[in-house]
């Protein structure tokens, strides 16, 4: 059998040597968002099981590609969908599959609009948690006050005979917080604070 001309082998060897497009856009999406090998298996594999479940879903769409635009298909959607959290992704491609009643393959826009609007309902979600926990805070917090834990039974703050007005002789007891790590603090000066908020370093005060 003749060998190949060393050029002719060089050229070929250059050749199988070329990075496709596929991996140039992978090199390029992996630096720009500084992902790491495994982040970007992780990723790939994403977007790829995503399009392959539409590729299922709708066989007529893309059953007439060749190896180049199915590679082509793959890295437009890794670069559009890549700054997307892969879970939000999957879920996109399933409630898109499962509503859909024309039977075309989706653009990426029409995922990406499903994709904003579970962005938004996660959103709405998170904040709903979070006032309902702050909401439940503040009725323990109320509870703790109505069971006597304030201001005049912690063991921080100071019952002082205070002017009830500047130069007048007659006082009341006024509370002074000495914990400088409460936001109540006033050590030796301020107006005195009062007993029915309670802040979260409340310690009991001891029997004397």
């Amino acid at each position: 059998m003749q060998q190949q001309p060393a050029k002719q082998q060089h050229e070929l060897a250059q050749i199988n040597n070329t990075p496709t497009f596929a991996e140039l856009a992978k090199n390029q999406l992996m630096h720009k968002y500084g992902m790491t090998v495994q982040e970007w298996a992780i990723y790939d594999a994403e977007i790829s099981i995503g399009l392959l479940k539409l590729r299922t879903a709708f066989p007529t769409q893309t059953r007439n590609y060749n190896d180049k635009e199915h590679d082509m298909l793959i890295t437009l959607w890794l670069e559009i969908f890549v700054a997307i959290e892969p879970g939000i992704f999957h879920e996109a491609i399933m409630r898109f599959i499962a509503t859909d009643r024309k039977g075309f393959f989706p653009s990426p826009g029409q995922v990406m609009g499903i994709v904003e609007d579970i962005k938004t309902e996660r959103e709405w979600q998170a904040e709903e948690e979070r006032a309902e926990a702050e909401a439940i805070r503040w009725q323990q917090i109320q509870q703790r006050i109505d069971n006597g834990e304030n201001c005049s039974t912690c063991k921080f703050c100071e019952h002082r005979d205070t002017p009830q007005k500047l130069g007048s002789a007659k006082t009341e007891v006024q509370l002074y917080c000495q914990n400088s790590d409460s936001f109540k603090y006033e050590g030796q000066y301020g107006h005195g604070t009062v007993a029915t908020i309670l802040c979260e370093h409340y310690e009991k005060k001891l029997a004397d």
